[in-house]
Parts: structure tokens; C-alpha cells; sequence
């Protein structure tokens, strides 16, 4: 028996679901899936095997490296033992957990990618929710301008895959910020604020932090000109300039070096260097990067090189990895639809060979829907093209 529920009870369950949540059916759910059959397929043919961590963990676990922001934004609730639990806010924290004390003997180079859900508590905007699919990979054993290379074009491809067009990606340098804060005697948060006032490239915010920190005039310097970062051709040259010391110098050398392998790739007129572009996590140790897309004021793709993190769960490993955010890159692709209509609408019948006809055009891989209303003639005809179905299979024993 059908129920109706009264429009005032639709409107009720409408709001039972937790704000930042979201349904998925029809054309919207085929999409999604989709995308990340799309992005698995890529990362395969790259080498990398799927890995699939735990959708909660102990809190402390992903908590303790997870970094003040990503903290903040956890999920946390308790077991029967008054355990304290926490959904994963990403894939790289568990990866890290997993590699560093049950893979860590296997030969070198480790490549895993994952896809699937992750949860922050954070404000819903530009196609993320607090329930959000992530698809990416982790390269895992090798610190290398090869290894970051691989990392950022399969980022690339990533986008077309998803047949997005049009993106850019932004390429930073963690190491450099990191190598220019070192030794300059500031707090946690007090480098948390300077990094805001760069990636915001807000020069007043930043000179008014810096005015009351005890900071040489040299590195002071050096800062101030970061949110004017703008990159063109002689980048190289611009960034030489702003190195004061052994540490960033390195760190600008082992950029260009990732470079000067994606430019090799056949990548370089895709990216462009932005000293300025800290966004990330926190646990980002070199290379970061970004990929966009026309009218998506938020990047569809994030990531970077972590040597720190794996050695805080057991043995240390380099590592570089990214992700994809699928919810945002169906906001890009809003004007291409995926079609969800049967190729043909069966008529049900008793007779074998009816059935075995439908059986056969299912074998050759079309989408066959059995009417189960019995409608025949005009009125299936009828229901398949409300369906959007290219064809009929009506019984073909009928009048024999």
C-alpha cells in the first residue's frame, strides 16, 4: 500500500537531515559514481592499488596529528566503553596510521589511493558538505622532485578525467615559508596568522602582525613582499631574490626542480608558482599545490609532499599525496548531465523466450527495465518514453 505523507511531514523529514548533508539520487548520484570510477581508473593505470582505512577511528589517533584547524572540524562521538571516536576528516592521516605500522617493510615506493567519504564539522559552501567524497592518492617512500612531479601531473589528469577543462594549478613550497619562520622565536599561532595574512595576500593584515614581532629586518622584508607574489616567466629569478639563507635556498632548488620535471611531462603551460599559496594542511612539509577551475572560487584538487607525519604513528617515511574533491568538481560540471534512462523497456511476460531475449540484450551491456505494472502496447510505449528509454522489447509470443 502507497502512503501519502501530507506536504506539512515532507517539509518535517526535510529538516531531520543534519544540516550539511545531502541525499544523492537520479542523475546526480549517477554522476558522482561516475566521477569516481573515472578517477580510480586513472589512478590504476598509474600503478597505485586501492587502500580502504576505517570510516572512525580512536580520536586520538586522527587527532593527534591532525593540526588545530582540522581538529576543530572533527566528528567525535563515544563507543559503549565511553571511547572516544572520530570520523575521518581525509585519507591521508589513516594512510599514514596504516603505512607506518603495518606496510612499512614492504619495498619502496608504496602507491595507494582511496575514494570515498570523509566528514569535517565545518560551514557547508561551494559544493562541499559536512559529508564529502574525496578520491586521491599517497605516494609513499620517496623524497624526489620525481616523485612530487608524478604527484601533481596525476593531479592533473585527475581533472581530465572528470572532462574538466580549463584548470590551473598553483605550485608552493612549504619547505621555503618553513625555512623563513625557522628560528625567528615565533609561537604556533603566531606563524599560523602570519601564514593566513600571505595566503589571504593581505599586506596590511601582515605588516600589522609583523610590526609588534621581534623579527629581523631582513626576513621581515622578505615576508612583506610574499602576498605581492605574482608569477611569470623568470618565477625562478623572482625567487632567487627572496632567499636569505642555505634553507631556502634549498627550498626554492628542489621546486625548481619539480618544475623543470612537469615542464619536461608536458605539464608546465598547466601550472603556475605561487610562493604566496600556503593553503593545506598542516602536516605539509615541501611541495603544495592546488588545481582550479573557471568560476570555482575554491580549488577542486589539494595536496602536497608530508615527510613528517608517517614517523609520529612508527617508522618515518617521505610521502606526497593529493585529493580530489568530486562534490565540487560536479559544481564545475553542472551543464553536463549523465544519463540515467534505461536503453529499453521490457514487457513482462511468461514466456522463456521473451525472457531470454531480455537476458541477451543485458549480456551486451544494455540497461534493460522489465515493466512490472502490466502495460503492453501504446501504454508501455508510453512508459518507456517517460523513462527516456530508446526502445520497447514488447512480448514477441503475443498471437502465436
Amino acid at each position: 500500500m502507497r502512503v501519502t505523507i501530507p506536504m506539512q511531514n515532507r517539509e518535517h523529514l526535510e529538516r531531520q537531515l543534519p544540516h550539511g548533508l545531502s541525499d544523492w539520487f537520479y542523475e546526480a548520484a549517477a554522476q558522482r559514481t561516475e566521477l569516481e570510477q573515472a578517477l580510480a581508473e586513472t589512478f590504476r593505470r598509474w600503478g597505485y592499488v586501492q587502500i580502504i582505512p576505517p570510516m572512525f577511528e580512536f580520536y586520538e589517533s586522527i587527532a593527534a596529528e591532525a593540526g588545530t584547524r582540522l581538529r576543530e572540524e572533527l566528528y567525535r562521538f563515544f563507543d559503549r566503553d565511553g571511547r572516544t571516536l572520530a570520523l575521518r576528516a581525509d585519507f591521508t592521516i589513516p594512510i599514514a596510521r596504516i603505512v607506518a605500522t603495518r606496510l612499512f617493510d614492504r619495498p619502496m615506493p608504496l602507491r595507494f589511493y582511496c575514494v570515498g567519504s570523509v566528514f569535517r564539522h565545518e560551514e557547508p559552501r561551494a559544493g562541499r558538505r559536512r559529508q564529502f567524497t574525496q578520491a586521491g592518492i599517497e605516494l609513499i617512500g620517496v623524497r624526489s622532485a620525481v616523485a612530487d612531479a608524478e604527484a601533481v601531473a596525476l593531479a592533473v589528469e585527475s581533472l581530465r578525467a572528470m572532462g574538466l577543462s580549463g584548470y590551473r594549478f598553483s605550485l608552493g613550497q612549504m619547505a621555503y615559508f618553513r625555512a623563513l619562520v625557522a628560528g625567528l622565536g615565533l609561537d604556533d599561532e603566531q606563524i599560523a596568522r602570519v601564514r593566513a595574512a600571505i595566503e589571504r595576500r593581505s599586506s596590511g593584515a601582515l605588516q600589522e602582525l609583523l610590526r609588534d614581532m621581534p623579527i629581523a629586518p631582513d626576513r621581515k622584508a622578505i615576508l612583506t613582499r610574499l602576498p605581492h607574489w605574482r608569477h611569470s616567466d623568470r618565477w625562478l629569478d623572482d625567487a632567487r631574490e627572496l632567499c636569505i639563507d642555505e634553507a631556502t635556498t634549498t627550498a626554492i632548488d628542489d621546486l625548481q626542480a619539480v618544475m623543470s620535471r612537469l615542464e619536461a611531462m608536458g605539464y608546465g603551460d598547466e601550472i603556475s608558482v605561487d610562493l604566496a599559496a600556503l593553503r593545506g594542511m598542516d602536516y605539509y612539509t615541501g611541495i603544495v599545490f592546488e588545481g582550479f577551475v573557471p568560476d570555482i572560487g575554491y580549488p577542486i584538487v589539494s595536496g602536497g609532499r608530508y615527510d613528517e607525519l608517517i614517523g609520529h604513528y612508527g617508522v618515518s617515511l617521505p610521502a606526497v599525496g593529493f585529493a580530489v574533491e568530486v562534490e565540487r568538481a560536479m559544481l564545475a560540471l553542472q551543464d553536463r548531465r549523465v544519463s540515467i534512462a534505461p536503453d529499453a523497456v521490457g514487457e513482462a511476460c511468461e514466456h522463456a523466450a521473451c525472457m531470454a531475449l531480455i537476458a541477451e540484450a543485458r549480456r551486451a551491456g544494455d540497461r534493460v527495465l522489465v515493466d512490472l505494472q502490466g502495460r503492453s502496447g501504446g501504454a508501455l510505449a508510453e512508459y518507456a518514453r517517460s523513462l527516456g528509454a530508446a526502445r520497447v522489447m514488447p512480448c514477441a509470443q503475443k498471437g502465436s
